[in-house]
């Protein structure tokens, strides 16, 4: 099996500071390392050969891994062009890295405009710890699977217990039975959030809205569903859907519906999965030589663990100088015959992977699939 990856002079290319940018690219040519190992013989054979990355993204993978994020950047602005998802989706983790909220809800319309389909969600992430604190920052409030007057209950005290500024996600995707209290209380509770100017996520509203429409449709429908389903419309900022609703709720009650309010719109969010039920290793932050304790880590659960799974989603950066060590981690666990996942990483990450061969060593689930 031959594994490609590059190594450029050190194991590093030279900083910007040490070789203007555009000489970069013409004078430092990259040497490419094929590793061949044959696991019958457990021995590992090097061949070098000279080479270069075989496009622009695998050249921004690399700058990006050695620590030249604006060099990477400006490839991968001239990539999006083209219509290259994988370029796209490095922009954006790039952006949500360095914390540039506008330059990535720019992207995510562009991106919404030339595909026509939904943009990733922006999510701070600093490999620190600072996208569990802002996790934190947001309480989850979710309904269980009868909204009843005891749900609305408990959902209106979880609210109450919220700093006024502080976001809350209220979760819908479980909920199978409205009953008629169950709706009144709950649309009397988005409706003083609303007037509130309370900061709201919702998930799982697609569920709840479509289990009201089944209500209302039925022959003896009761007034306090089709009043939930307008609110919910409301809560939504989904005005052409309200006003629909609001003209067959009067027709049908004979009885003037609510009035539509211009009001910030609570955002949808993708409800969130369950906890993975096993012992992956949690890595975050950079790897890189001066920081090699997370490589460290790696080495022990490998040693104690007869597969090999490790959560790469709060890791902002592989460093170029570390990639080898780190394939040499993952030969020593193929060598023991144990499988290998990677799982959760950025684009950034993923592409730099491919380049380097680690997606012949171990199976890849990054955080965007392509």
């Amino acid at each position: 099996m031959a594994l490609p990856f590059f190594r450029k002079g050190k194991d590093k290319p030279p900083s910007p500071a040490q070789q203007p940018a555009k000489a970069a690219a013409d004078d430092a040519p990259i040497t490419e390392t094929l590793l061949t190992m044959d696991m019958g013989a457990s021995g590992i054979v090097v061949e070098e050969t000279s080479g270069a990355p075989q496009s622009q993204v695998d050249e921004a993978a690399i700058l990006y891994a050695s620590g030249q994020a604006d060099m990477a950047e400006n490839i991968l602005k001239g990539v999006v062009a083209t219509g290259d998802r994988r370029a796209w989706h490095m922009l954006f983790d790039l952006y949500c890295i360095q914390n540039r909220e506008k330059e990535f809800e720019q992207l995510a319309l562009d991106y919404a405009v030339r595909f026509e389909t939904s943009p990733p969600i922006w999510q701070r992430t600093n490999g620190n710890g600072a996208a569990k604190s802002q996790q934190a920052q947001t309480t989850s409030l979710e309904l269980p699977g009868l909204l009843d007057k005891k749900a609305t209950a408990a959902l209106r005290e979880g609210l109450a217990e919220v700093d006024k500024k502080a976001t809350v996600r209220i979760d819908f995707s479980r909920i199978e039975m409205v009953d008629e209290s169950g709706a009144s209380e709950c649309a009397q509770i988005l409706s003083a959030a609303r007037k509130a100017k309370r900061k709201l996520q919702v998930s799982g509203v697609d569920r709840l809205t479509a289990l009201l429409q089944d209500l209302n449709r039925a022959t003896h429908s009761r007034a306090v569903h089709w009043l939930l389903l307008l609110e919910l419309y409301q809560t939504l900022g989904q005005q052409e859907a309200f006003e629909d609703l609001a003209v067959d709720y009067a027709v049908r009650f004979e009885m003037s519906p609510p009035s539509w309010s211009e009001v910030q719109a609570a955002e949808v969010v993708k409800a969130e999965p369950a906890a993975p039920r096993d012992d992956a290793l949690q890595l975050s932050g950079e790897i890189t030589p001066s920081n090699d304790s997370a490589l460290q880590q790696l080495s022990s659960y490998a040693a104690t663990h007869n597969e090999v799974l490790v959560d790469l989603s709060q890791v902002t950066r592989v460093d170029y100088g570390s990639v080898s060590q780190f394939i040499s981690v993952l030969m020593q666990c193929l060598g023991s015959g144990k499988p290998i996942t990677l799982r959760g990483h950025n684009a950034l990450i993923h592409e730099l992977f491919r380049v380097m061969g680690i997606d012949q060593l171990a199976q890849l689930t990054p955080r965007h699939p392509v």
